[in-house]
């Protein structure tokens, strides 16, 4: 019996270093952007514009991201949850612990009711900005300035993705010697389409769900993401949160 068990330990240990060996896809982080305005009310809602990005991003080809989940391991490890902003050494070594090859970071701001977000790609080896972005949207509107956000964030990946993919393709002794770091876990990506609408507010207290899951309160979590389910029906991605608290 032992050494039926060893052999499948044995055989399950090589299927996952056979499967991370082919997975040769570059990695995305999307860290949470930095709050820049007065509103202490609206410093929380990096965590559901992060969860939605990669959630947004998760449907792109040839690329891997990392779930908000693991950025908040990383962050509790290194113990910056409530260090506010990042600087550029700090995104650096974030991005190198979550195996990644691009990160996604930024900020927004409001201003008279307005919010703005404006994000950046960077390669992580080099600290390399590949392309900055920037979207608004109309006061109270949340859902306009993601999607716009997550559709140029789109774009630029996508471009990178083919220049890492000529670049590999012309070095293939080089990317083999060196392959891309890899996450500790594969990440499992759950899209969820964006609702038709989305009010600050609600997006707000959808970040606040996220933040009490991650602080371990799932009793509030969840009922704030009842009462998010409640005011946004088709927030599907809102859904999905819940129905994992549920199992």
């Amino acid at each position: 019996m032992k050494t039926w068990l060893l052999a499948l330990g044995l055989l399950g240990a090589l299927v996952g270093r056979v499967e991370a060996e082919a997975d040769r896809r570059p990695t995305v982080a999307v860290l949470y952007f930095d709050y820049t305005g007065k509103d202490e009310g609206l410093v929380v809602l990096k965590k559901g514009l992060a969860q939605m990005l990669i959630s947004d991003l998760s449907v792109l080809d040839g690329v891997r991201i990392v779930e908000r989940d693991r950025l908040e391991a990383i962050l509790a490890e290194q113990k910056l949850g409530a260090s506010g902003k990042v600087d550029p050494a700090t995104a650096t070594k974030i991005g190198k612990l979550l195996g990644a090859k691009y990160l996604v970071l930024g900020g927004y701001f409001d201003l008279m009711g307005m919010l703005r977000a404006d994000a950046r790609v960077v390669e992580v080896e080099t600290g390399r900005v590949v392309q900055s972005v920037g979207a608004g949207g109309k006061p109270g509107e949340f859902i306009e300035l993601e999607q716009k956000l997550s559709g140029e964030l789109g774009g630029v990946l996508k471009t990178a993705l083919k220049s890492f993919a000529a670049a590999t393709a012309k070095e293939p002794s080089q990317a083999k010697a060196k392959p891309e770091p890899q996450p500790e876990s594969q990440p499992v990506q759950h899209f969820a389409a964006a609702p038709k609408a989305l009010k600050t507010k609600t997006a707000v207290r959808y970040s606040a769900a996220l933040d009490a899951l991650d602080k371990g309160n799932k009793t509030l979590a969840k009922k704030e993401l009842q009462e998010v389910v409640k005011e946004q029906p088709d927030f599907k991605l809102a859904a999905l949160d819940l129905d994992k608290l549920a199992q």
